[in-house]
């Protein structure tokens, strides 16, 4: 089965987020009028940054690849850092401050945010070598606290009002309890990185499998939270 999910990997996750953003798009009148609607097109963004990146592997399919292979482009690190580890994030804290209702707290997920996003552009800035060469791996850990602050934040707002009655029914619980588990894994494998060499098999495939069903379990999740959940009442 492993071997299975390994070869199709690509295909798999694509296919499970794909299945979100039909389901979401076909829900854009459910949610008409809610924060809702921000968060099905930002499974379009995420889902289109996903596919979009995986463009060197078409390095000898498509001619018009030819100058990104020859350019510093060749290898997509600055893609996933750029659109996802910096604006994918922020897209996130935004949706949060759409969902969220105490002003306190929509205060402190902007100022998170915003300091995030400034320290992100500085240290690209700082090291731009390395935004083609490896990867910003505090930038790993301060996006986990950005987004585990956001879902904290939604929990205690719902823990203190009537919310908790209806949780179940409720499209952000469903996005906050996904993200925060899916970032607490792939936060704690950062960690684990330095023993990520080719020669270590069993780590490979233990890290391999960790992401493929974190990402069926993300994206599985926001679908089914898509098609059980209510609009929020205006």
């Amino acid at each position: 089965m492993l071997e299975f999910l390994f070869y199709y990997n690509s295909l798999i996750t694509h296919s499970v987020e794909g299945l979100a953003v039909i389901i979401g798009l076909f829900c854009l009148k459910k949610y008409k009028g809610t924060a809702a609607l921000f968060f099905i097109w930002l499974l379009v963004y995420l889902f289109l940054i996903d596919v979009l990146g995986m463009y060197p592997k078409y390095y000898n399919t498509f001619d018009f690849l030819e100058p990104i292979k020859n350019s510093v482009f060749r290898a997509n690190n600055w893609w996933f850092t750029v659109f996802f580890d910096i604006i994918a994030v922020s897209f996130f804290a935004i949706l949060y401050q759409k969902i969220l209702k105490n002003q306190i707290y929509k205060s402190i997920i902007k100022y998170i945010a915003l300091a995030y996003f400034i320290f992100a552009l500085g240290l690209i800035f700082y090291n731009v070598d390395a935004l083609f060469k490896s990867a910003y791996t505090i930038l790993y850990v301060l996006q986990a606290v950005v987004i585990l602050c956001c879902a904290s934040l939604h929990f205690t707002e719902i823990l203190k009002g009537d919310k908790i009655l209806y949780f179940s029914t409720s499209l952000y619980f469903y996005i906050s309890a996904t993200i925060f588990l899916w970032w607490l894994v792939m936060t704690a494998l950062v960690f684990f990185e330095k023993y990520y060499v080719l020669e270590d098999k069993n780590f490979v495939l233990l890290k391999r499998s960790i992401y493929i069903f974190s990402n069926i379990f993300m994206y599985s999740t926001f679908s089914i939270g898509l098609i059980v959940s209510q609009p929020e009442k205006k």
